[in-house]
Formats: structure tokens, C-alpha cells, sequence
């Protein structure tokens, strides 16, 4: 081979090894490019399994019992509602709109009731109502959020949706889980939803897990109806028929409420049994009991729980008044996995 040959030979392989070195970085330049601009689509949340507790207040000023109740019991992590979505008529012209409502007053702040290990889950509740309008929720419930965590000096990882949807609004919570995902996961941020008993017979929303809400497992309208707010019994017809494809936490009641029927109609939740003794009807009482508690952990260990990964037992919800009614013992069984 001559020399001119071999010069030609070794310039030609030069330019191709310069031309896959050129290619190779603007591939590398655009990948780099891309993950900046997809702000979050590689992000992976992560959901470690810890005590927690709801607070289902429209006031932030936990009391002595309740303070000492997150201490002693190493709650790491609490659902706190911030405020809930309705629908109000504003009159300009544009008919009926989607509103906060029930915001939560803060009396005190986060870090002088548990200090700084406790990690916040801001809660927002979503009328079907809401759902039904059909504009876009998504950008004004997430800013909303985000500024009450500014103004309370609030740091958050994740945003919980609360919704009870029907079949006639699935698509519409559905939507907006997967548009409030995608724009929290910008902010490196993840997005749980509470999942209802009846829920489990669908697939579930595009969310990073759930939280099974094991309470109101009965209609509490039913005058038939021995115990509205927890049945063993009924959590395990549920479960015939349930299946997640999302991992999910599990949420317990321990509240109590007394319910009146005339002539066998429900009329309402009284806040004191006493209040309405002289009036016509029938009180029924109605508490979380412990063992329908410990029974329905075990159905959920059977049927839900032996999927492979450790799941957090949550209380609904931090009030001294119900929560003292159990021994430490009893808390502490609830919260063993």
C-alpha cells in the first residue's frame, strides 16, 4: 500500500472517529438539555414507613395532651388539612366556580408544637361538586399550598388529595392527580391521595401511594346500621374484591359521634348527646372500638398487607378528647405493623 494510500485511509477514519465524538456530544448535550427542561420526570419519591396522625381541625393550636401525644408516641409524620374545595356562585358572570373553603386557621406554628422532625403533609379536601365544574383546579389548589407553607414556614415534600369521587367524576379527580403529579415532581415533590374502601375495586389514580381511610365503612344514614364509623366485617366483604396497584398506608379511626334518627330518618351529627334528650327520636352512639380496630388490621394483613413492602399505620385524628379514651398500650398496637 503506498503512502498517499495509508495518509488518506488514516484522515478518512480520523474524520469519522471526530464526526461519532461530535454526534456523541450533542446527544450527551441534549439529554442534559432535556432533563433540565423535564424538571422532574427522572424524580423518585420516596416514602418511608413511620407513625403518623391526621389533623382534621379548621385550627392549628394542639393542646398539652395532644403535643405530648406526638412525642410519646414518635410521630414522625402528620396530614394536616389545609383547607377544603367547594363551589360557590360569584356572580361575574361566569356562573358557579371552584373556592377554597374550611381553611385552616394556624394559632401556632409547626415547629413550636413538634419541632423540626416532623414531616407535614398538606391536605387538600375536593368536593364532587368541584369536580363536576370541569375547569382546571390543578395550578390554583398547588399555589394556594405553597403559599400557606411560605407563610407558616411550612417544608413540605408532598401534597395529599382528599376526595370521595364517584363514577361520574373519576375521570375528572383522575386528571387532576396526574396534572398535580406532574407539576409537583418539577418541585422534586410527591402527590398521595386517600383511597376509599370502594375505591380499591378500580384502578387507582396516577399518585405515588395511597392512604386506605378504614372509616365511615357504613352508611351512617342507615338507622339499621349498629356502628357507621368501623366494621371488621364489612372492611372484609371489601376486601373479596379489592386489589392496589399502588402501595398503599392505612388509616384508623379514633373518634366517636352521636347520631340521631326520627322516625327512622337520619337528622344529624349532635355534638353533645344531652342537647337534644327531650326531643323526639332516636340517639345512636357511635364509637371506634379497639378490638373492631385490632380485627380490621388483621383482615388488611391478610388480604393487603403481605404485598412485599411496610406500610404506615395512620390515626384519624389528633383530638385529646377521643385519643385519651385509649391506653398507651392500645396506641401502641395500632401503630405496630
Amino acid at each position: 500500500m503506498t503512502k498517499l494510500k495509508k495518509r488518506i485511509i488514516y484522515w478518512l477514519s480520523m474524520a469519522t472517529f471526530l464526526s461519532c465524538i461530535y454526534v456523541l456530544m450533542g446527544c450527551s448535550k441534549g439529554t442534559s438539555k432535556g432533563n433540565s427542561e423535564d424538571n422532574g420526570t427522572t424524580f423518585h419519591f420516596t416514602h418511608e414507613p413511620s407513625n403518623a396522625i391526621y389533623h382534621w381541625k379548621t385550627t392549628f393550636c394542639p393542646n398539652t395532651y395532644e403535643r405530648d401525644f406526638i412525642k410519646s408516641h414518635q410521630i414522625k409524620r402528620m396530614y394536616l388539612k389545609f383547607f377544603d374545595v367547594g363551589v360557590d356562585n360569584m356572580f361575574d358572570g361566569e356562573g358557579e366556580q371552584a373556592i377554597p373553603i374550611a381553611t385552616t386557621i394556624f394559632k401556632d406554628s409547626i415547629k413550636n408544637v413538634a419541632g423540626s422532625d416532623l414531616d407535614v403533609v398538606p391536605v387538600v379536601f375536593i368536593t364532587v361538586d368541584a369536580l363536576r365544574i370541569g375547569k382546571s383546579l390543578c395550578e390554583k389548589i398547588l399555589r394556594r399550598v405553597d403559599d400557606m407553607c411560605r407563610a407558616q414556614h411550612i417544608e413540605y415534600h408532598e401534597v395529599q388529595l382528599d376526595c370521595d369521587w364517584t363514577k361520574d367524576t373519576k375521570e375528572q379527580f383522575y386528571s387532576l392527580c396526574q396534572e398535580a403529579r406532574r407539576q409537583l415532581r418539577q418541585g422534586r415533590k410527591g402527590l398521595s391521595a386517600t383511597i376509599r374502601l370502594h375505591q380499591l375495586r378500580d384502578s387507582l389514580p396516577d399518585v405515588d401511594y395511597g392512604v386506605l381511610m378504614l372509616y365511615n365503612t357504613e352508611s351512617l344514614h342507615d338507622p339499621k346500621v349498629l356502628n357507621s364509623i368501623l366494621s371488621s366485617k364489612v372492611v372484609s366483604e371489601y376486601m373479596r374484591h379489592a386489589h392496589s396497584d399502588k402501595h398503599l398506608d392505612f388509616a384508623y379511626p379514633t373518634y366517636e359521634w352521636t347520631l340521631w334518627f326520627k322516625e327512622n330518618r337520619f337528622m344529624g351529627i349532635l355534638a353533645q348527646e344531652d342537647s337534644v334528650v327531650e326531643r323526639d327520636g332516636v340517639l345512636r352512639h357511635e364509637r371506634s372500638d379497639y378490638k373492631e380496630i385490632m380485627e380490621t388490621k388483621s383482615v388488611l394483613k391478610k388480604n393487603l398487607m403481605n404485598i412485599g413492602y411496610p406500610s404506615s399505620n395512620i390515626i384519624y385524628h389528633l383530638d385529646s378528647a377521643n385519643l385519651s379514651k385509649y391506653s398507651n398500650h392500645e396506641i401502641e398496637k395500632i401503630y405496630s405493623l
